[in-house]
């Protein structure tokens, strides 16, 4: 893929585009301050403050209260986000979390009891060589565990807003780790032993990280993007503003940012930013964003839930959109297993070839070979028993040809 980041900032555009209608769908949730909202199948999840978890069927039409909220570790939720397999749910709360993947009722495993009720705001796991889980707490820093019972804090992050933990990502390649504060951000190259301040380029603070394929840091003062690889220094995408939320589209490149009173796309392909209006939103700050299907919902402080469709925010149905270029796109999930969804497009009619190939060069799996029209198109791939490693992925279509790097890990 052509390399984004070193000339995404010298051309951005910023268009302020048409007026918003956003819809307020509060049906039995009022005025709850919501603190996430997620996906899984076709249900969508909206956490809350001080009354659990509620449940929507129909698009957010109408809401109940989820029936297993009586085994949650409490009814405070400080978030919500989706596991690894994309069939699930984390929910942290003020006394642990709990995992909600149906059909299985919620579950809150062995581990997290072991955590002696500690007020969570994420989780994440290394995989590889061996599996390390790591939690972040509400000003009490980050904890991580190699035997699932005894938990050990990370040292350099100091006492004060920093140990109150608002965003974390780890790879398992380089083993680099970074974490978002109220005061900054922090870097581990230890696996989350030992951290030190990342924060050169930086300004603001409430620092969540977004953590798909592009990394960006949304602080008070603005938004921040950094390398996938090092982590080391920041580049101002947004100058200004207090960003709280993030939905991203993974095959078209674009992310859509809200927080107090703003409202921001970026895509990543075509290095446009956009003002997503607001118009219709009340209940203050928002806290959350999902992107679901053509509509964008978003959850707030003290309006409970909204939602817009993706069109009307864009000016464009962006889903019957034609590519202008050819684009290969990460795989998602990454690292994977047991399966993972190759998405690329076409700006016209071409023949197609998409192989997988393993770390010597062997041609191990062939998922597209044929002539296709232009369009955005994704392949899922299953390596069966293939071992876990690093394998590549080549798309060839007319003079075009991209590789890309994926990770299997059973």
């Amino acid at each position: 893929m052509k390399s984004v980041l070193s000339v995404f900032f010298a051309v951005c555009v910023w268009i302020n585009l048409s007026w918003a209608q956003w819809t307020q769908i509060n049906n039995n949730l009022g005025s709850l301050k919501i603190t996430g909202v997620a996906r899984v199948g076709t249900t969508i999840y909206a956490g809350t403050s001080d009354k659990g978890l509620f449940c929507s069927t129909d698009n957010g039409n109408s809401w109940s209260t989820y029936s297993g909220n009586d085994t949650l570790p409490s009814l405070n939720i400080n978030g919500i986000d989706g596991d690894m397999s994309g069939l699930g749910i984390f929910i942290y709360t003020q006394t642990g979390m709990a995992l909600l993947q149906p059909p299985i009722s919620l579950y809150v495993a062995p581990f997290v009891q072991t955590l002696a009720n500690k007020d969570l705001t994420l989780y994440r796991q290394y995989q590889s060589p061996s599996r390390r889980r790591i939690v972040g707490t509400k000003n009490a820093g980050l904890y991580f565990t190699d035997d699932d019972a005894t938990w050990t804090e990370g040292i350099g992050i100091p006492a004060g807003a920093s140990k109150n933990i608002r965003g974390f990502m780890c790879q398992d390649i380089t083993v680099l780790a970074l974490a978002g504060t109220e005061n900054g951000a922090f870097i581990s190259t230890d696996r989350g032993n030992s951290w030190t301040a990342a924060n050169t380029g930086l300004s603001g603070n409430a620092l969540k990280i977004n953590n798909m394929f592009s990394i960006f840091a949304l602080t008070s003062n603005g938004l921040y993007l950094t390398s996938l690889t090092a982590f080391t220094s920041w580049t101002t995408a947004v100058p200004t503003g207090d960003f709280r939320a993030c939905a991203s589209d993974l095959i078209s490149g674009k992310y859509y940012f809200f927080g107090n009173n703003v409202g921001t796309s970026i895509d990543l392909n075509t290095s446009q930013i956009a003002t997503i209006p607001l118009g219709g939103i009340s209940g203050g700050v928002i806290t959350s964003a999902l992107l679901y299907g053509t509509d964008i919902f978003v959850g707030t402080e003290t309006g409970g839930v909204f939602r817009a469709q993706l069109s009307v925010l864009t000016g464009v149905n962006e889903r019957n959109e034609l590519p202008n270029d050819f684009n290969l796109s990460q795989n998602y999930p990454n690292p994977f297993n047991p399966t993972t969804t190759i998405s690329f497009r076409l700006p016209s009619k071409s023949y197609v070839s998409l192989k997988v190939f393993d770390a010597l060069g062997r041609e191990v799996s062939i998922l597209v070979s044929k002539e296709l029209t232009a369009g955005k198109y994704s392949e899922q791939w299953n390596p069966g028993s293939l071992p876990s490693g690093m394998y590549f992925y080549r798309l060839q279509a007319g003079n075009y040809s991209e590789t890309r790097k994926l990770v299997l890990l059973k």
